[in-house]
Parts: C-alpha cells; sequence; structure tokens
C-alpha cells in the first residue's frame, strides 16, 4: 500500500508513487536497465497492489505526484504471513546517478520493512555489479548466497539480506554480554538457551558439550528410553537457581506443558511426578511462579529490568518443524526483538535473528492449546 510520506533531500523529494506514475517508472526502467524490466501492466499492479510500495525521486523544485520525469525509483515488497520483505528493485536515471538517490531509497526501504512489522529486507543483485554491493555492504547487508542464472540473460544474482533490528536506538534495550551456542543434540535446545541467557549475567560461564549435557540431565522431565526428552521451564528454572541465580517461571498452563504429546498413561504419571518435584523446589526457595501468560510487554519490561526471558516458542515458525522450542531475548529496538536461537549454528554469525513485534505474538505460542512459558533469569541475589 502506497502513504505518502514525503522525504526532502538536497535537489530531490522521496515520496510514493501515484497511478500517474506509470509511464514515468516505464521510461526510468527503460534507461536504466537492458533487461528483465518492469512492464508498463506491471508498474500499474503494483502502484494498486497492497503489498507492495513503491517509491520515487522527484526534482524537489515544483515536485508534484504524477507531474513529469523521474530521477529514480524503488519497490519493496511484503508477502503476507511472513516477517521478509523484498527490496524487488532500484533505478536511477542515468543524469542522477551518484548523487545519493540510491542510499535514500536503501534507507526508505529499510523503514519501511519496520513499519510492516518485518524483520530481514533481502534482495537481488547482478554478480557483476560490484558498486551495488558496496552500497549494499555499507548499509549492513550480508551476501547469503548466489542464484545461477537468475536473470533473463543468464546472469548470476548474489542474494543479500539485511536484518532491520535497529541497535543503535537510543532507546533501544540491549543485553550485550550474551554469547551464542548452538546446540550439538537435538533435544538440549532449552539447557543451551540457559547457557546463552547465563552468560549474558556471568561472563565466566563455560559453554560447551559437557556444560549442555549436564544441564539436559538436572533439567529434563523424563530419562527413559524413549518418549518426552525435553526440558520444561521449571526444570529449567531449578538448573539455574542451583547455580546461584535469580529466577522467575510464567507458565500459565501450569505444569505438564508438553503432556499432550504423551500418550502412556504411565509416562505421563512420571512426567508429572518430575515436575511437580522441580516446582515444589522453586517454591521452596522463594522463586515465583507466575500462573500467567507470556506477552511481548511482559518480555519488553524484564529487559528494562536487566533480565534474561528464555521463552518457548513454536519452532515452526523459525525452522518450519512442529516441535517445543526455547531461545533467549536479548534485544529490543522498539520494533523488533532480537533473539538468539540455540538451532543456530556456532560459528555462522552471532546465532541471532530478528522477530517483529507481530511475528513474536505468533511464534510464542506451542501446540493446539497454544500454551506459553518462560523463564526470566537475573542477577545472582
Amino acid at each position: 500500500m502506497n502513504k505518502a510520506r514525503p522525504r526532502a533531500t538536497p535537489g530531490r523529494a522521496i515520496d510514493a508513487g501515484v497511478p500517474a506514475d506509470a509511464r514515468a517508472l516505464e521510461a526510468i526502467e527503460r534507461a536504466s536497465f537492458l533487461g528483465d524490466r518492469i512492464s508498463l501492466p506491471s508498474w500499474r499492479r503494483l502502484l494498486r497492489s497492497r503489498s507492495a510500495r513503491v517509491m520515487v525521486a522527484r526534482p524537489a523544485a515544483g515536485a508534484v505526484p504524477g507531474g513529469g520525469a523521474l530521477l529514480g525509483a524503488c519497490v519493496v515488497l511484503r508477502r503476507q504471513g511472513t516477517s521478509v520483505a523484498r527490496l524487488y528493485s532500484i533505478a536511477v536515471a542515468p543524469q542522477a546517478r551518484h548523487g545519493g538517490i540510491a542510499s535514500a531509497f536503501l534507507a526508505e526501504a529499510l523503514d519501511c520493512a519496520r513499519h510492516w512489522g518485518c524483520a530481514l529486507l533481502r534482495l537481488e543483485s547482478r554478480a557483476e555489479n560490484v558498486a551495488a554491493h558496496r552500497l549494499f555492504q555499507r548499509f549492513g547487508f550480508v551476501a547469503v548466497g548466489r542464484a545461477p542464472a537468475y536473470y533473463a540473460d543468464g546472469a548470476d544474482a548474489i542474494r543479500f539480506e539485511k536484518d532491520v533490528f535497529d541497535g543503535h536506538r537510543r532507546d533501544r534495550l540491549m543485553l550485550p554480554g550474551a554469547r551464542h551456542y548452538g546446540q550439538t543434540l537435538d533435544f538440549t535446545c532449552g539447557p543451551c538457551a540457559l547457557l546463552i541467557a547465563m552468560s549474558a549475567l556471568a561472563p565466566d560461564t563455560v559453554l560447551d558439550q559437557a556444560a549442555e549435557i549436564r544441564l539436559w540431565r538436572e533439567a529434563t522431565t523424563v530419562f527413559m528410553a524413549a518418549g518426552h526428552g525435553g526440558c520444561g521451564p521449571f526444570g529449567l528454572a531449578c538448573a539455574a537457581l542451583r547455580r546461584g541465580f535469580g529466577v522467575a517461571v510464567y507458565a500459565a498452563a501450569g505444569s505438564s506443558l508438553f503432556m499432550d504429546s504423551v500418550r502412556e498413561p504411565h509416562k505421563k504419571r512420571v512426567i508429572q511426578h518430575v515436575e511437580d518435584d522441580f516446582r515444589a523446589e522453586l517454591v521452596a526457595h522463594g522463586a515465583p511462579v507466575f500462573a500467567l501468560p507470556v506477552s511481548p510487554e511482559g518480555v519488553i519490561e524484564q529487559l528494562r529490568h536487566g533480565h534474561v526471558p528464555i521463552v518457548l516458542i513454536s519452532l515452526w515458525r523459525l525452522h518450519r518443524e512442529k516441535a517445543p522450542h526455547w531461545v533467549v531475548i536479548t534485544g529490543f529496538d522498539g520494533t523488533v526483538f532480537r533473539v538468539l536461537d540455540p538451532m543456530a549454528r556456532s560459528g555462522e554469525g552471532d546465532g541471532g535473528v530478528s522477530v517483529s513485534l507481530s511475528e513474536f505474538k505468533k511464534m510464542a505460542r506451542y501446540g493446539r492449546r497454544r500454551r506459553t512459558a518462560a523463564v526470566i533469569l537475573s542477577r545472582k541475589p
């Protein structure tokens, strides 16, 4: 949807395209590209689309929507139901190049993605367009792959993406000490999330497989040859409590969070017994247990106090797998959460992913009953 939000820059004005700009947009395409051009009918569809934003650069003097030649154009797309925006096209008229228009468009595109509630902005660029690649990299875009024969003439494309979390905002909330640790086993996301959270508060925390397995043995609800082998909030909180951290648990459904996935009655009884024992240990040590749902507002408040939220999510939202998964929330910039995901491999970036506020509301639920859970760590009393 194209809503006008003009941004004045020296010698030009950048604002939303209007249907009367369609032919001028087509002319920009002809002047800028030899192939893979956006056609006139396509421009007209984009200008009407609710999932597209068309931005144009006009001469600042007497800039009027639909009023003649344009200096440049930019298109950003959003697929409904995802948290990813795509920078579909940037074109600058030959006579207006090297004047900062492309940079202004990139800034607008990032603003647009954030306004839509997206967490990532992605784009493709011709492999030989090194000058454009340098510009993207200055804006923080990272090359994430190559698409062979992407363009009509057979040229390859380099795929770029940028996390739209803004760590430079003055009002952003950040836990700078957290270190990522990638789980080495399929069932240890909870212990690994706990290791990450502890590292944010205690820099001497050792992150290795021995610590990962030790925590799993302490925190898992069942230690049987088959059946549920994951860690619930009460077990994780007890493991942190034993290491001297302050803990609080939010579990609106009470105990037995994963009981729906267990069929055999005797296994259900064992799970219930173990979780009841964990809960009794927390109560005996005065650790608060709240029968309240996890909310974005609550997570933000915990970050504001310097606490570290470990939150249960549906793995489907991140990795398209139907399973519960623990992640650590390490920041919020006013629109986007910064999340450290134990499933990300160690050594590949910082293990972080951005999650928009709207996406977080969808993903911080698990199972048919849409249950929520979180363990909040604080510094040792």
